[in-house]
């Protein structure tokens, strides 16, 4: 389960990511964009019971991503630290090894193409199955925007490609 959270420090999210983990009880949760860092994960991940935990904090209040999982059930070997992604080997006991990249992608363009080239980089070493998701700040086409310019579709093509 992956979820853009928009910020991790209200007591009522705490509350409502209880209740998803309670109705889907995910293997492994992720939360991008957290705008926090280390105390809050660790106390998140103690109050729902994930012995499993990685992360990259936020740098000030922007972005950030908090990976749980339980060890029992999936193990999850962490490749890539990025600050704007951390790519893992997750394996489920019995189960096909298989990467995932939990993305928040900056705001800024230039540190975007960062992320772009870094993933392409992952890819063209690597051939197991890969899901990548997350926040990637940028759109696929024209039709998920109210409006479009050169600019905008030029990045479109960079997320695309």
């Amino acid at each position: 389960m992956i979820w853009n959270v928009q910020g991790a420090g209200n007591s009522n999210f705490v509350s409502a990511l209880k209740e998803a983990v309670r109705l889907n009880k995910p293997n492994v949760l992720t939360l991008v964009e957290t705008h926090m860092g280390g105390e809050q994960a660790s106390r998140i991940a103690n109050i729902l019971g994930y012995n499993g935990h990685e992360r990259v904090d936020a740098m000030g209040f922007s972005g950030g991503i908090w990976v749980y999982w339980k060890p029992e059930i999936v193990t999850i070997n962490p490749i890539l630290k990025h600050r704007q992604h951390i790519t893992m080997e997750i394996t489920r006991v019995g189960a096909t090894p298989w990467y995932f990249s939990a993305i928040y992608a900056s705001p800024d363009p230039i540190k975007r193409r960062e992320l772009w080239d870094e993933l392409k980089s992952f890819a063209s070493t690597h051939n197991k199955p890969w899901l990548i998701a997350g926040d990637f700040n940028d759109t696929r086409f024209p039709s998920e925007r109210n409006k479009s310019c050169h600019e905008t579709n030029r990045r479109s093509a960079l997320f695309n490609n």
